[in-house]
């Protein structure tokens, strides 16, 4: 697994997320790449009523090398923050890019737990990761098609990305008509993950990226996410700001 040497790159975006009628969150995204390393970070911010019904503050990082083909995650973190709980965990990866190590907390209380049943068909263990690795891909050939089995020691799933092709259409993001990438992601659960809504909604309902490229840098990024249903109504993220180099 060789790493492929690259030229530094940057996308930075905040974006807003509404569910229905409801403004519901504050998402921001930083991506890194330089000297075969990538480096992930987003954050999210529950907002207006959501934020009054069930605050919530989470942040999440992936870092890892960037190989000839594919990328091999080292770390993965996470902390979230609700009106009763402070919980965090880090995942461990070895040095074929497999996790070995969950470290964990849930308040004051932590929990180290050895990872050593993932399936050898598993070749991801985090979603930012795999989110990553879309960037690279998208900005070699310029497609986001991609297929990639999750094992993070608890949650087992098929992250399925499907190519829809090149369209022109109009986005709120820059009040005009731009050509798009259109992806359609899918969560295909392998075993049950009742702790996250995503899962529930993305098994049925595709999740819809439309991916610009920025004309200067050449760097891909977000013009809209979306699920056409919800429990709550429509789910839509859009960006309200952008940073490329």
């Amino acid at each position: 697994m060789s790493v492929q040497i690259v030229t530094a790159a940057e996308l930075k975006q905040e974006m807003d997320v509404s569910v229905g009628v409801f403004d519901a969150a504050r998402v921001s995204l930083v991506y890194t790449e330089a000297n075969g390393v990538f480096d992930i970070t987003s954050k999210v911010l529950t907002q207006n009523l959501f934020d009054t019904l069930y605050p919530f503050e989470g942040s999440y990082k992936s870092k890892g090398q960037i190989l000839t083909k594919g990328v091999k995650p080292e770390i993965y973190e996470t902390q979230s923050k609700t009106r009763r709980h402070i919980r965090g965990k880090t995942i461990f990866y070895d040095r074929f890019g497999k996790p070995y190590k969950r470290v964990s907390f849930k308040d004051k209380k932590q929990n180290m737990v050895r990872i050593d049943d993932v399936p050898e068909t598993a070749d991801a263990a985090d979603l930012q990761s795999v989110f990553a690795e879309l960037l690279i891909n998208f900005k070699q050939t310029g497609g986001c098609a991609l297929k990639r089995e999750v094992y993070d020691g608890k949650k087992h799933y098929n992250v399925i990305v499907a190519d829809k092709g090149t369209y022109k259409r109009y986005f709120d993001f820059t009040g005009k008509e731009e050509r798009a990438r259109k992806c359609q992601v899918y969560i295909e659960n392998l075993k049950e993950n009742n702790d996250n809504i995503l899962w529930d909604v993305s098994a049925d309902k595709p999740i819809n990226f439309w991916v610009g490229t920025d004309k200067g840098s050449k760097m891909p990024y977000i013009l809209e996410i979306g699920i056409d249903s919800t429990p709550l109504g429509a789910l839509k993220v859009l960006p309200r700001t952008l940073k490329t180099k």
